[in-house]
């Protein structure tokens, strides 16, 4: 598969990988917490044998669907073979590297439309690979609620709850809330100290 380019363009090479992996203390750390949240890896995954959940626009939340089973995304259908190749073929680190280097909320939605959906694969007690799979269209409403410091959703859900773990997401949403709140923070004291010098020279 080609990775499509407004997905490959937030992708780290394996040289910047393994560089960011040598000299970051901080991806390191986000790394681990990101697997650990992420499941088991889709690389090597019997992918086919999966039962899906999905929920889409149309039709809601969907149960035991296959890989070949089509959703509705936007106003187009796509299997979920074709959606999901992308997690069978790119290696989770560098997602989530991507994730890890964003700057903003604007960046983060665009990589999640380029990346489509996450999905999160695990066993059950009888052994079925199930595969849940969130798309980015259900998503990004979430993130927004946070970008604009909503933590409640219109449903009454936390957005720290409904947000998923999965690839670093929900961490990398709050890192960037804090960072906003703290660059607003910084800029309302730049405006107080030079309304302070102003109003100190008309004291004068």
């Amino acid at each position: 598969m080609s990775v499509p380019p407004s997905l490959q363009r937030f992708l780290p090479s394996a040289e910047q990988l393994a560089q960011t992996l040598r000299e970051s203390a901080s991806f390191r750390d986000f790394l681990a917490l990101a697997l650990k949240s992420s499941g088991a890896d889709p690389r090597g995954l019997d992918m086919a044998g999966a039962r899906y959940r999905v929920a889409d626009a149309l039709n809601g939340v969907r149960d035991e669907l296959a890989l070949d089973d089509r959703i509705l995304i936007g106003a187009s259908e796509v299997s979920l073979r074709e959606l999901l190749t992308v997690h069978a073929e790119v290696e989770r680190e560098r997602l989530i590297h991507a994730i890890w280097r964003l700057d903003d909320f604007a960046e983060l939605k665009e990589f999640l439309l380029a990346l489509r959906a996450i999905v999160r694969y695990a066993l059950d007690l009888d052994g079925q690979l199930h595969g849940h799979v969130l798309l980015a269209e259900t998503l990004i409403p979430m993130i927004e609620s946070v970008e604009r410091r909503q933590y409640v959703l219109d449903n009454g859900d936390k957005a720290s709850d409904a947000i998923t773990r999965n690839l670093g997401l929900r961490a990398k949403v709050f890192a960037l809330d804090r960072s906003g709140q703290e660059r607003l923070s910084l800029n309302a004291t730049g405006v107080f100290d030079r309304l302070s010098r102003t109003f100190g020279r008309f004291g004068r």
